[in-house]
């Protein structure tokens, strides 16, 4: 019984991880779903960001605005400062004219706390939810609005491009994550919907907008989407519509975001729970495959583990065992050599893929104890 269960849950892991994209793939071509596209539709839209102490980004970010290719009459900023310590509010005031408009909460409640009131002030169809640190592409709102001359489309997610100036190993780790989620993201949007955008450049209608809950730690570029999604919309990916942002300045730094986005992740489970039924075909299988398995796999791999120490006495599982130390081996000679300052891919990919797994579960335990909270600490990116 023991060896079905290891064998099980090897086939879980691996599938959420490697084939799961080849069935995407399989599927896309088969059934891609055909879309409305127009080049000429330009709404009135609001692009929002919720911002924490980012004085080192405002001005690159306010000048970004201010050359994006869309029509000056049909679009604004709407910047909300929540509870900054530092040079932010200054800097915000001193940029906030005509289309940019700021708002300064003096007490810091979280991220989505921003959001629900920011979306309260938008004057836009369309909201553009971004981060403080995100570039766009000049065309990048045009890219996203086009698709909303469809009606069956909801919400658009763009393509987000890591640039990782120092070659550190959470910043290596995190540019291939976000390939390979880009690669998901554009084969679910091409078969049905996106499961999840990404806060740093996503496109919502503003009547499908979702209060988010603010007496815990949320995702927003996860839920919103899903709820555009419940209320019957699609949610597509457009890998024209790009920004780009720099990569976390260190894995610890990408471990601490990780925790905090693994504890959401369990929360946002029970406000997405309508969407889990096999009721809801590719919409059910997609989070499962892309989501749920994935999200529990640190526990899966302790579990495997610990199986496999009590089946070493057959050749297979010594095998088995061998390949799995080999990983975590290589995994800790990666924080090594991170530690001192050198890197080497052989293990830098090892030391990421545990990192963030070990995350999860921390996120996991933060989610059962109720100890994250919703206000969220900046993760210094690479200079």
């Amino acid at each position: 019984m023991m060896n079905l269960i290891f064998w099980l849950i090897l086939i879980i892991v691996f599938y959420s991880y490697l084939f799961y994209p080849l069935v995407l793939l399989m599927l896309a071509h088969l059934f891609p779903k055909s879309r409305k596209i127009d080049d000429n539709f330009m709404p009135f839209v609001s692009v929002i960001v919720a911002a924490y102490n980012e004085e080192d980004n405002i001005e690159a970010k306010v000048e970004n605005f201010k050359k994006l290719d869309y029509p000056k009459s049909k679009i604004e900023m709407l910047f909300g400062s929540d509870g900054s310590s530092d040079n932010t509010n200054a800097l915000l005031k001193s940029r906030e004219k005509n289309n940019i408009r700021c708002f300064y909460y003096e007490q810091r409640n979280g991220k989505a706390a921003v959001l629900n009131k920011l979306v309260k002030e938008a004057r836009g169809e369309i909201l553009i939810f971004s981060d403080a640190n995100t570039i766009y592409d000049h065309d990048a709102i045009k890219m996203l609005v086009r698709h909303f001359a469809d009606d069956e489309v909801g919400g658009v997610c763009g393509q987000l491009n890591l640039v990782n100036p120092n070659e550190n190993v959470g910043g290596k780790g995190e540019l291939l994550y976000w390939k390979y989620e880009n690669i998901l993201k554009e084969l679910e949007g091409r078969i049905k919907t996106v499961l999840g955008a990404n806060g740093a450049i996503y496109a919502l209608r503003n009547e499908l907008y979702y209060p988010l809950p603010t007496n815990k730690v949320i995702m927003d570029d996860f839920l919103i989407p899903l709820k555009a999604v419940e209320f019957g919309k699609d949610v597509v990916y457009d890998r024209l519509a790009s920004g780009s942002e720099t990569t976390s300045s260190s894995i610890e730094g990408e471990f601490q975001r990780k925790i905090r986005i693994g504890a959401a992740n369990f929360n946002a489970l029970v406000e997405i729970k309508n969407l889990l039924s096999p009721l809801k075909g590719f919409v059910a299988f997609g989070l499962w495959s892309h989501k749920i398995f994935r999200w529990f796999s640190p526990f899966l791999l302790i579990a495997a583990f610990i199986l496999n120490i009590n089946l070493l006495t057959n050749f297979t599982y010594q095998v088995t065992m061998a390949i799995q130390l080999l990983f975590y081996s290589s995994a800790a000679v990666g924080y090594f050599f991170n530690r001192n300052n050198f890197t080497m891919k052989l293990f830098s990919y090892p030391l990421y893929f545990s990192a963030i797994n070990l995350a999860l579960a921390i996120g996991f335990i933060k989610f059962i104890t109720g100890t994250q909270k919703p206000a969220w600490s900046r993760v210094e990116r690479a200079q």
